[in-house]
């Protein structure tokens, strides 16, 4: 069955080809892809390790959603599941974003307050202001020159289904097909003016709390910031949860804190987000 199935990408897919350097690139290219598999929304961004990440394209409507891209580009995606999978040495692939959050994202406490709203019903249990609500986030992940990886993030909506195994395996057997368009497509971005400057912000991670905080407490709060547990980051960094409670709570006392909340706030101002 698979052997048509296919065939049926070939037209959609030597279309988006012809058309990677023409103004509805993008549009050609999410055709391809919904040919392969159905879905709602789509926003590609190119995320690299020394700044913030490049739009691409999106398919968000309303002011609204456009602001919580805005939002996500300009340092909510800090801490976002996909830029620190990256970080880590994510391959290129397609993911399900739930398999790709760190054990305690969905019972944080975090994402409260500022531009980020907690939500139990979100997939990851929380939504940059303005998002659209309700939907599981499947990333397409592709390898660029220099180090960068583009994503490309598709959504559908929960409760309709969200992505099946069947839409995800034609997805990945697609994958190469997908890269391939999108690398020719951000070569001819890159060479003209419609990549945007990136933002020096991935730094802030490591200066945050400096000349405060001893290096193992930064790092400690690093991990706290992602939504880690303490078991999770005695796993991470090889030491007993007992000494990362003690980190803890000696980094919150030095910084005049008390919540993992104020910490999360606290490092958002200092994004002057």
């Amino acid at each position: 069955m698979s052997e048509p199935l296919a065939a049926s990408w070939i037209a959609p897919f030597a279309h988006a080809l012809d058309r990677y350097d023409q103004p509805d690139a993008a549009t050609a290219l999410l055709a391809a892809i919904g040919s392969v598999a159905r879905f709602h929304l789509a926003l590609s961004v190119v995320h690299r390790r020394d700044g913030g990440p490049s739009y691409v394209f999106d398919t968000f409507s309303g002011p609204r959603a456009k602001r919580a891209v805005a939002l996500f580009i300009a340092g909510t995606y800090v801490l976002n599941p996909f830029h620190n999978a990256y970080l880590g040495g994510l391959s290129s692939g397609v993911y399900l974003m739930r398999d790709l959050a760190p054990d305690n994202y969905l019972a944080s406490d975090l994402y409260r307050g500022l531009d980020i709203r907690r939500h139990e019903d979100e997939e990851l249990g929380y939504r940059t202001h303005g998002w659209p609500e309700g939907m599981e986030e499947l990333l397409i992940a592709i390898d660029l020159p220099g180090g960068e990886m583009a994503e490309i993030s598709l959504s559908r909506i929960r409760s309709e289904g969200g992505f099946d195994e069947a839409s995800v395996a034609r997805l990945r057997e697609a994958h190469a097909l997908i890269a391939a368009i999108f690398r020719r497509l951000w070569a001819h971005l890159s060479r003209g003016d419609a990549q945007p400057q990136p933002r020096p912000i991935d730094h802030l991670f490591t200066d945050f709390g400096r000349g405060l905080l001893s290096p193992r407490e930064r790092e400690v709060a690093l991990l706290i910031l992602k939504g880690h547990s303490s078991e999770s980051i005695g796993y991470h960094l090889g030491i007993s949860i007992a000494t990362v409670k003690t980190h803890r709570q000696k980094l919150y006392a030095k910084l005049n804190l008390s919540t993992q909340q104020e910490l999360f706030s606290t490092f958002l101002r200092s994004l002057n987000l």
